[in-house]
């Protein structure tokens, strides 16, 4: 028993590091940009005078209208392509107050991510122990629901924002901006089931507390 349970749980851990490591790749890159023009004494407004955005794309149909041509390196053929995903310009140079915002939502994100490791952790290590129906589990998977629905809500919000700020310089024919893509689902899906979850143990811990007081 002890065994399936730590499995699915290795699991689940492995897919939230995975999702953190995949939202925490732009700012990793963003920040090594960053150090490395500092260690050049490059001026970063010259060689990056805009700020950039992600921004997902769908083709209203697949035809040569929508179609943009590529070269394939290996043969030298051109070929055609539908591009879905696009990093634009938003003609704006990043003011100081927006990147104060995208390091203090980093750093949020960060902070609720871990936090919400810490506690699976700690959740796993006492099932572990067979302490499992207590008060303090409960609390420990509520910790994890309620973070990791938080980080995804902090992600979704700044997508959104960024594919705002990206339409009002952008605009590719034939194309429909996916708003879907900048929504972060997976952490908002876990830390809702999380919630149920603990929900759940809460309802079965305390029809055990009523039974002994019966008894």
């Amino acid at each position: 028993m002890k065994k399936k349970l730590n499995l699915f749980c290795l699991l689940i851990f492995a897919v939230i590091v995975c999702d953190v490591l995949s939202m925490s790749n732009v700012f990793i890159a963003g920040f090594s940009s960053g150090m490395r023009h500092g260690a050049e004494k490059r001026n970063i407004t010259e060689t990056n005078p805009c700020n950039y955005c992600y921004i997902s794309l769908v083709p209203e149909e697949m035809s040569q209208a929508t179609a943009q041509t590529i070269t394939d390196k290996a043969g030298g053929k051109e070929q055609q392509a539908w591009p879905t995903q696009l990093i634009v310009p938003t003609g704006e140079r990043m003011g100081v107050f927006a990147a104060i915002f995208k390091l203090v939502y980093t750093l949020a994100f960060g902070v609720l991510a871990l936090a919400a490791l810490v506690a699976f952790v700690c959740f796993v290590r006492n099932a572990n122990k067979d302490d499992i129906f207590t008060r303090k589990n409960i609390r420990l998977l509520r910790v994890v629901g309620w973070c990791l629905f938080a980080a995804g809500t902090i992600v979704t919000a700044d997508g959104f924002y960024d594919i705002h700020m990206a339409r009002q310089a952008f605009s590719l024919g034939g194309y429909v901006v996916d708003y879907g893509s900048a929504a972060d689902f997976t952490n908002i899906i876990f830390g809702l089931f999380t919630l149920v979850i603990a929900e759940a143990f809460a309802i079965g811990l305390r029809m055990k507390e009523e039974q002994e007081l019966t008894i």
